[in-house]
């Protein structure tokens, strides 16, 4: 199992945390980011946010799991992705 931690550059907020059972989406990520890419995020509620890459740490979490955190310079985006309604 990999975590992924997504915080707030700045406010060392925790921003929102995630879990996949392979790491390949989040080293994508991470290296998208590296390039300079706007990253989007999403928070709880579906809200769109732009994220600028600033750094990023791994670490063990138990012998077969793995945390990557990642930090963003995170700010609420002008366009709001749609979400489904669900009832």
């Amino acid at each position: 199992m990999y975590k992924l931690e997504v915080y707030n550059a700045f406010t060392n907020e925790l921003f929102r945390t995630k879990y996949y059972k392979k790491p390949d989406l989040i080293v994508s990520l991470i290296e998208s980011a590296q390039k300079g890419q706007i990253c989007y995020l999403f928070d709880e509620e579906g809200r769109t946010y732009t994220g600028n890459y600033v750094t990023h740490l791994t670490y063990p979490d138990t012998a077969d799991s793995r945390v990557y955190k990642i930090f963003f310079d995170i700010h609420y985006s002008e366009i709001q992705a749609r979400m489904p309604v669900t009832v």
